[in-house]
């Protein structure tokens, strides 16, 4: 059933990708204005705000056809229904990580929307939930995947720093840039009270048939648990989690 609640600017938009997708050939925004009966006017602004969206591309001066983001959204849709029951399947068979809260994350421009939760019982003062998100540069799966990009790449991403959450928080670009330097090293990252103090969380990347950090794994605990052997404990078990995952998606497993 429809919403009665309806955005013309969204609606129409929606009508234009929608003629996109069904044409085989790109089309100029007269003709989308003639086919949907549509001001001149108001399609061309609609276009430019798709075009800038990455949502249509030109394929010359006059002509239009769906964009690249398009696919991005497609291929994560398809991607999440997987991953998610994937991710529930794994931890079930990983019983080194029931004692934790964990989740699966993925980037969204320089935010981490998260997918899929389990909470555990300890009390970290913070509850995961599904849909929720957190800038990506204070945690633990948004760093390890942002560290797949080179430094320029990131800074694209992460124009201006948000607001730190904590004082743990990094709070510019060269901080960031040697935090990332050091999980490329490594191989997992850590929030370290970065999200919320008192919190510690370590993560992983999952990546695609492309071989991209296309998700992130994480096991969350409190400080004073967060030793040196618990630190060697969950990274090998959360590498097995990101491993199968990977396997999966059809990635190469590292």
């Amino acid at each position: 059933m429809k919403s009665s609640i309806s955005i013309p600017a969204l609606d129409k938009a929606v009508r234009i990708l929608d003629l996109l997708t069904r044409e085989a050939t790109p089309m100029s925004g007269a003709d989308i204005a003639k086919i949907l009966d549509l001001p001149r006017s108001s399609v061309h602004g609609l276009l430019a705000g798709l075009l800038e969206a990455d949502l249509v591309r030109k394929t010359d001066e006059r002509h239009f056809a769906l964009g690249t983001h398009v696919m991005y959204w497609a291929n994560g849709f398809l991607a999440q229904q997987d991953v998610v029951a994937e991710f529930h399947e794994a931890i079930a068979r990983i019983p080194e990580l029931a004692p934790y809260t964990l989740t699966l994350s993925t980037l969204s421009g320089d935010q981490v929307v998260y997918l899929a939760c389990k909470n555990s019982n300890a009390p970290l003062g913070f509850t995961f939930r599904i849909g929720m998100q957190v800038p990506a540069v204070f945690t633990a799966t948004g760093k390890m995947m942002l560290s797949g990009l080179s430094d320029e790449e990131v800074k694209q991403i992460i124009s201006h720093f948000p607001p730190p959450f904590t004082d743990n928080s990094v709070q510019n670009h060269h901080d960031f840039a040697h935090e990332l330097a050091q999980i490329r090293r490594q191989g997992y990252a850590v929030d370290n009270g970065q999200l919320r103090l008192g919190m510690h969380c370590f993560g992983v990347a999952v990546y695609d048939h492309n071989n991209q950090a296309r998700f992130g794994v994480a096991a969350s605990l409190i400080e004073q648990e967060a030793d040196e052997a618990a630190r060697r404990h969950l990274i090998g078990s959360l590498q097995q989690l990101a491993a199968r995952l990977t396997q999966a998606l059809g990635g190469q497993t590292r």
